[in-house]
């Protein structure tokens, strides 16, 4: 029960912080769990069995260490892409850019380390300690840093029509998140001074993610405000109601302010008009470019299911 909370809540509180960059539209429950269980079970079990299949076929031709620092990258890294790469084919809709990337490839990366931490907390539990500290704390964000690199690659040809451009970018991403967790699995073999190496790149390259999240959310943000401004001119909306959409904290306010004085009911058409809103923000944006999973019609379904939200907001 031990091992199983140690891997457990250091990923939790990952996965809550992950959630918190998710500003506008965050990504739909159901999608957030089928990624993230993806990355814990069969990803990992997958891994495990192609690495001790690859390892015993290598045989002694490989030296030692050299199973952790070239079979594990190769096997690894392609089985947790799987799951972006598929939320990117059959699930279009709900990939919507640079901040969707990250934030599916990390949830894959934080599940499969989690499953892998409890292993390896297994496997050493006369160590229990400082092995949770290095992989829970010390290296808890690896997994999740090299899938975003994945889906950072699938964001940014999100939009892009030219289709060479993304099967250019995927084997390009792939292949550096394979790189990097080579890196970091030589590194870690060379005693205090790899252990020190390991954290300056993983570290370096987190704060890279990150920061491209930031930048990201303020890209989404002007997304909004762009879409949404004519829906002001057409009577739709308001100047308040756009305001609280691009606004998460006035959003808050102002929904919770709902519940406390008005009840239930009016706080759940307060949070679904909202909620419309950036849809339809979102929509516009993948028709103005084209988007072939998004016409017209879905436009104009979103706009009117936004007006009757607003007479409910209203009347209660």
């Amino acid at each position: 029960m031990t091992v199983i909370l140690l891997a457990i809540v250091p990923t939790v509180l990952y996965c809550w912080l992950l959630w918190r960059l998710d500003r506008y539209e965050r990504e739909p429950l159901h999608l957030l769990a089928v990624t993230f269980i993806w990355g814990a079970v069969p990803a990992l079990i997958v891994a495990a069995l192609a690495e001790i299949g690859i390892g015993q076929l290598a045989g002694a031709r490989l030296g030692p260490g050299m199973d952790s620092t070239l079979i594990a990258p190769l096997v690894e890294e392609p089985l947790k892409a799987v799951a972006l790469i598929g939320l990117f084919l059959f699930v279009r809709r709900e990939f919507n850019g640079l901040l969707d990337g990250i934030i599916y490839g990390a949830l894959v990366g934080f599940g499969f380390a989690m499953s892998e931490n409890m292993l390896y907390f297994i496997g050493n539990s006369d160590q229990l300690a400082g092995v949770w500290v290095l992989r829970a704390i010390v290296f808890g964000f690896n997994h999740a840093f090299y899938t975003s690199i994945v889906g950072i690659a699938l964001g940014l040809v999100r939009y892009d029509r030219r289709r060479w451009l993304g099967y250019a970018a995927l084997p390009v991403a792939l292949a550096l998140a394979m790189l990097l967790h080579g890196i970091h699995n030589a590194s870690v073999q060379a005693g205090l001074l790899g252990l020190c190496v390991a954290w300056l790149v993983d570290s370096g390259g987190v704060l890279v993610v990150v920061a491209v999240a930031l930048l990201a959310q303020r890209r989404e943000r002007h997304w909004v405000q762009t879409q949404l401004g004519p829906e002001i001119e057409a009577d739709v909306i308001d100047q308040n109601d756009l305001h609280a959409v691009c606004t998460p904290s006035v959003r808050f306010r102002r929904e919770w302010r709902t519940l406390l004085l008005r009840g239930w009911l009016p706080y759940r058409h307060q949070r679904r008009f909202h909620h419309l809103l950036i849809e339809l923000a979102y929509a516009k944006h993948q028709l103005f470019h084209g988007d072939r999973f998004c016409c017209q019609e879905d436009v104009d379904n979103l706009r009117r299911a936004v007006l009757a939200h607003r007479s409910l907001v209203q009347e209660g």
